[in-house]
């Protein structure tokens, strides 16, 4: 009884300190000017880390950090954004193509697999017919 009170006590210990870690993470949020002065080693892991919705925002600041000393940055960014969109759109598609051929070989060789078990089968009951007339 002792022992059961002891392991919820450290569940419960477990699952506020999860909460509060988790708080912490989401309260140290990095700024547009932070994030450009990073490192780069430094900036792939938070970038890793991110969600969408941070992403967004931090998309968002930086686009506000380039206005003010480029005005054309909008442009840019639109053009960088497409041209990254139809890479990623080219890339999946040549995922498909051979998504497409794996399957194609696969119902090719199942195809064979059931021709081939059911010419056996039709050769196994003429020799079963075969033996069941000679007795």
């Amino acid at each position: 009884m002792k022992s059961l009170s002891i392991s919820v006590v450290f569940l419960f210990l477990l699952v506020a300190g999860s909460h509060l870690s988790a708080e912490e993470a989401s309260s140290q949020k990095i700024t547009a000017k932070e994030f450009l002065e990073m490192k780069l080693d430094a900036v792939f892991p938070l970038i890793q880390k991110m969600n969408k919705k941070d992403a967004d925002v931090l998309i968002t600041q930086i686009r506000e950090e380039a206005r003010k000393s480029w005005a054309q940055s909008d442009n840019y960014f639109f053009l960088v954004e497409h041209l990254t969109t139809i890479s990623a759109i080219e890339e999946e598609q040549n995922r498909l193509k051979g998504l497409v051929w794996v399957y194609t070989l696969g119902l090719a060789l199942f195809g064979g697999f059931v021709l081939y078990v059911l010419f056996r089968q039709r050769k196994l009951i003429r020799e079963l017919n075969e033996l069941i007339k000679d007795r």
